[in-house]
């Protein structure tokens, strides 16, 4: 018996190893494609799920695939019919002045129907950051979508090539200036998904074309020709055409030489390797481009080159692809134009991490390719590109768009909770589901397919394995379709998901960072090697580790005479501050100034009884200034005359925490704001109004809640703690108040949260919760809104720059909104909402008040704050957007003009708490009766009497402690409340002064 029982076992085990290792080879199963997925089969999956969609997207891409190219036709020039022309003396022409939603209309004649392209003639207004967008139409139609996010690129070149040093001995970026120059361009869409420009079909004979500026910037539009499309040639014909000799010469053209770009991001960096040049051990050098700047479609440079008689050249490039397993593609042009077919999009492979390599331009067999160029100088233009994955990129598009409404097409039929004891027989009520998931599946392993041969390890590519991820997922999907209801969270609704899936392969995909070295033009010369050798990277690590000991570069020195700066800012913007002020206010008013990154903003006490504190602190965090202030460490800034009519560039609600006793002690450097966020396709999809106040968002939450989506309230991210700016807005909105001001001698020593418009705010911010079913916890909202569980929330600024640089996917698809609001007895509507940004101190020890006033105000002005605005994001990137608190500055800032006019409106309401010495327990009060009404289920009114006492107690203290109470609680010296209605009154009393 014991025998049978341990044979038994012993099988039981053989058995269960073997499932479990079936199991585990099926999860780590990887799709090795083999050609089973035709195009015909692609072109059906996808042709169902675009009839399926509700609103189906129909791209140029999709245009494209329905046309036949003649190369044949006539060009012709268009005739502006605007009556509002004017002459511009530089263009010797009648042009069109287009400001935001304005239009220029054109018509053109021409002899034969057939797809054009368009050239127009544009020029710029010089205050002109970002690209503009343009939408056309022609004949009153936009032939398909992207023609309503038309790009107009910018030029840009450096100011000089000729590079300055910072303090430190380091190179430093030029400024870049804007060629404002007429320029000729042939239209792309803002995602240049081709290599070739679009193409427009017009009838024979008379067209409209209807150009609008649909972005916020001045634009200038001029002539507009339509011309045929002209077919490239390929090598052997190219060759054919250019007889010529070798050339025996080796010309090298440094990167960083370029002499004009597309894109005031694209930017050079200085790389510590002595793998490229130039190259300084111990200083830094700018040497390359950088590749991560140098990662968008249609992003170009342009290098001038000479070559010394006629004849055939190669070219090579010194060049770095790190991006994960993964080809990226750049078009070369000479003279402007593409010379052969090959030049499209050419491949430049991965290279091994921090290895660089020396690509001479070649055919697949490793052939070089040679290029006919006359003696003199040329051009030689390399654009970004990801044309040879468009194609996938829209294929994960339309998955994308028709995951989220199926998925809600689900949840019409579950309701917001999936039984999951249910039977469910999903098919029953969609009968499709099976098919949806199988055109899923053949789309995605085509796109494997199509890409895996740029990944040198084909279909096992990390760039490819979301893709590997997602048909997994959908392969277990498909084995059960009726319960998909229990796996709906696999399919759209969180981390992992099969949407997320395909949403972080698109960005995978459309990145194209190249790190660029240098460019060699040569015949029958042999290359330098790609890489330093062994003995010159020791050299190198050797004097830069020797260095350390004997250079005095960054030895820290005070000079009495020179303005003390230290700021709370990276070192990036720490350099282009120090050279605005060097050019600028040094310049103009002689103040020499050193700008310096902060060590540690909590030790500026102690910076300050050492006696080592600087003449001004930058980009503290709001609560700061007050607690220096109330230390007798910062300086009062409303002793300067002028200080309340410089006040009036700013926000009033942002100065709140910056006062005491009647006195202001900062100026805010920059701004938060808060704001609706909402998916338009989901909001589209549902019929569904965006909320404009609170009684519109509890309207709203049950056909939400229906199909398991919510309302994000800022209170529900973080962790138990609550803020202000999370729990107090309701106060303000109800007209209720903090504290209470009433004292015979002295405001604020007692709260005011259990006044009965507090109270009202409290309980109603607790029944959003209790009552209306918000989410209490969040993690991170951005992912619960890329999900579709949250499609609309609450977001600051930081979320907002979040979704516009990292949610390819949601490109278009998301709006900003009005932060809502409470409507008052008289119909009107209160947002007030509670942020602050970073303040900017002067510092009491500081023995030059009038010439730090002097700095403080130059760099808080109008003028600055664009500037560096402007400068920070031209050098950085889109992601490096800087709100200032001058709100002048904000109108004129590189913000998208219909984000710019919600954030203006919103930062009206813009209004911080008051600071006390005791305000902390107040905050942490709020915060207790929040979680305690919410997560225990104490009712808001009595969570607020017993918090009450507390915080009193502790404001009593804390009063006691700074010497406005004696011991008894008897007042000594009084404690002025102040809020946002007294500082706009000291605003209004300046602005009246003055005038």
């Amino acid at each position: 018996m014991k025998k049978l029982i341990v044979l038994i076992t012993i099988v039981s085990l053989i058995i269960a190893l073997f499932v479990g290792n079936s199991i585990n080879n099926k999860k780590n199963a990887t799709y090795k494609p083999k050609g089973e997925i035709t195009e015909e089969m692609v072109t059906n999956a996808t042709n169902f799920l675009n009839q399926s969609l509700e609103n189906p997207r129909f791209t140029y891409l999709d245009f494209m695939k329905e046309i036949t190219l003649d190369y044949s036709l006539e060009p012709a020039k268009a005739n502006l019919t605007n009556t509002d022309l004017i002459f511009d003396q530089e263009y010797e022409q009648d042009v069109v002045a287009l400001t935001r939603n304005e239009a220029a209309n054109y018509e053109v004649n021409v002899s034969e129907a057939g797809y054009y392209h368009i050239q127009l003639d544009y020029k710029t207004a010089t205050n002109s950051l970002n690209n503009l967008t343009l939408s056309i139409k022609i004949n009153n139609k936009h032939q398909y979508s992207d023609t309503e996010t038309i790009d107009i690129p910018l030029l840009w070149e450096d100011s000089t090539k000729i590079f300055s040093t910072d303090t430190y001995g380091d190179e430093s970026l030029p400024p870049q200036n804007l060629i404002t120059d007429w320029q000729t361009t042939e239209l792309y869409n803002n995602t240049y998904d081709t290599v070739l420009p679009l193409l427009f079909y017009l009838e024979e004979g008379q067209n409209t074309i209807r150009i609008e500026n649909v972005t916020s910037n001045l634009l200038y539009v001029g002539e507009l020709n339509v011309v045929s499309p002209t077919e490239i040639k390929t090598y052997d014909d190219y060759k054919a055409l250019h007889k010529g000799q070798p050339v025996k010469s080796l010309e090298y053209i440094n990167a960083t030489s370029y002499i004009n770009k597309n894109s005031s991001f694209v930017r050079m960096n200085a790389l510590k390797v002595p793998s490229v040049k130039p190259f300084d051990a111990v200083d830094k050098k700018l040497n390359v481009i950088d590749g991560l700047s140098w990662d968008t479609a249609g992003h170009e440079l342009t290098y001038q080159l000479k070559a010394k008689e006629d004849g055939l050249y190669k070219l090579a490039f010194h060049y770095m692809n790190d991006k994960s397993d993964f080809s990226v593609f750049r078009t070369i042009k000479i003279n402007g134009k593409i010379p052969f077919e090959e030049m499209k999009a050419y491949e430049f492979k991965t290279t091994k991490s921090g290895n660089w390599e020396n690509e001479t331009l070649s055919d697949n067999n490793g052939d070089p390719y040679e290029f006919y160029l006359t003696k003199g100088t040329h051009t030689i233009t390399l654009r970004a590109e990801r044309q040879p994955a468009s194609e996938a990129i829209r294929n994960i598009q339309l998955i994308i768009d028709h995951v989220n409404e199926f998925s809600l097409e689900i949840k019409k039929i579950t309701g917001k909770e999936v039984d999951e004891n249910r039977t469910w027989r999903l098919t029953r009520y969609i009968p499709e589901t099976d098919a949806y998931l199988e055109a899923y599946e053949v789309i995605i392993k085509d796109m494997v397919q199509d890409l895996d041969e740029y990944a040198p390890n084909s279909y096992n590519s990390a760039t490819l394995s979301y893709l590997q991820k997602a048909i997994y997922k959908i392969q277990e999907m498909r084995e059960k379709p009726d319960e998909l209801p229990l796996y709906l969270e696999d399919l759209s609704g969180g981390s992992g998901s099969v949407a997320q899936l395909l949403g972080d392969s698109m960005d995978r995909f459309s990145t194209q960072p190249l790190y660029l070295d240098g460019i060699y033009l040569y015949n029958d010369k042999k290359l330098p090697k790609p890489n330093a050798g062994v003995v010159k990277r020791m050299g190198a690590g050797i004097r830069s580790f020797w260095s350390t000991f004997t250079s005095d570069k960054y030895k820290l020195e005070t000079d009495p005479e020179v303005l003390e700066i230290w700021v709370n800012h990276p070192m990036t913007y720490v350099d282009i501050m120090q050279k605005m002020a060097d050019s600028d206010f040094t310049e103009r008013t002689g103040i020499k100034v050193k700008i310096s990154v902060m060590p540690d903003p909590n030790k500026l006490l102690m910076a300050t009884a050492g006696n080592q504190d600087p003449d001004l602190a930058l980009g503290l965090l709001s609560y700061m200034p007050y607690d220096l202030a109330i230390r007798g460490a910062a300086y009062d800034l409303t002793s300067f005359e002028d200080f309340w009519q410089v006040a009036g560039d700013f926000a009033p609600g942002a100065f709140v925490p910056y006062v005491l006793n009647e006195r202001v002690y900062a100026l805010p450097e920059t701004l938060d704001f808060h704001a609706v966020v909402y998916r338009k396709d989901t909001f589209r999809a549902l019929n569904l109004d965006v909320p404009d106040t609170w009684n519109d968002v509890t309207d709203l939450l049950p056909e939400l809640q229906r199909y398991g989506m919510n309302f994000y309230h800022p209170i529900a991210g973080g962790g138990s703690q609550k803020w202000f700016y999370q729990t107090s807005p309701f106060i303000y909105q109800n007209n209720g108040k903090l504290y209470n001001v009433e004292h015979y001698d002295s405001d604020g020593i007692t709260t005011a949260i259990n006044d009965p418009n507090s109270v009202k705010g409290l309980n109603y911010l607790s029944e959003l919760f209790t009552k209306y079913s918000l989410p209490e916890q969040v993690q991170i909202f951005y992912n619960s809104f890329r999900y579709n569980e949250l499609p609309i929330g609450i977001i600051d600024f930081n979320t907002y720059i979040q979704l516009k640089n990292a949610a390819p996917e949601l490109v278009g698809q998301w709006e900003l909104a009005p932060y809502p609001g409470t409507e008052q007895d008289d119909g009107s509507i209160s947002r007030w909402y509670i942020a602050n940004g970073f303040g900017n101190v002067i510092m009491e020890s500081t023995d030059k008040p009038d010439a730090s006033w002097e700095f403080l105000k130059w760099w808080m002005s109008t003028e600055t704050q664009t500037e560096f605005a402007y400068t920070l994001q031209a050098t950085y990137g889109p992601e490096y957007v800087w709100l200032s608190g001058n709100v002048n500055a904000v109108r004129n800032s590189p913000i998208e003009k219909k984000d710019k006019d919600v954030i203006l409106e919103q930062v009206k309401w813009l209004r911080d708490v008051p600071r006390t010495p005791g305000q902390y327990m107040l905050e942490r009060g709020i915060s207790n009766i929040w979680n305690s009404a919410v997560f225990e289920g104490e009712p808001a009114r009595i969570a607020i009497d017993k918090e009450t006492i507390v915080i009193n107690r502790e404001i009593e203290r804390k009063m006691i402690e700074f010497g406005y109470l004696d011991q008894k609680g008897n007042p000594i010296k009084p404690y002025t409340i102040r809020d946002v209605f007294w500082i706009e009154e000291q605003i209004e009393a300046a602005k009246d002064n003055r005038g």
